[in-house]
């Protein structure tokens, strides 16, 4: 009896695997319109111009500038964003 309903588990689940390639047989994932290359083009070299070789410059500013936030006492930031 525990058999049966184990084999009947495992159609049912090849049978959802099954379905659920259907669909992606036909994607046609390969084909981009121009539009999508472009702005595909257009991240590629921002990220690359936004790239910085120095990782510890950039760790050294951003906690530089958090610290200076943090003494503020002003809070003045926060009223700037209401």
């Amino acid at each position: 009896m525990a058999s049966h309903s184990c084999n009947s588990v495992i159609f049912l689940f090849s049978l959802l695997l099954f379905a659920s390639l259907i669909p992606k047989l036909h994607a046609d994932i390969a084909d981009f319109d121009p539009y999508l290359e472009k702005k595909a083009e257009e991240a590629l070299k921002s990220s690359l111009a936004a790239y910085n070789e120095n990782p510890e410059q950039l760790t050294q500013t951003f906690n530089k500038e958090v610290g200076e936030t943090i003494l503020n006492g002003t809070r003045r930031y926060l009223r700037e964003m209401i």
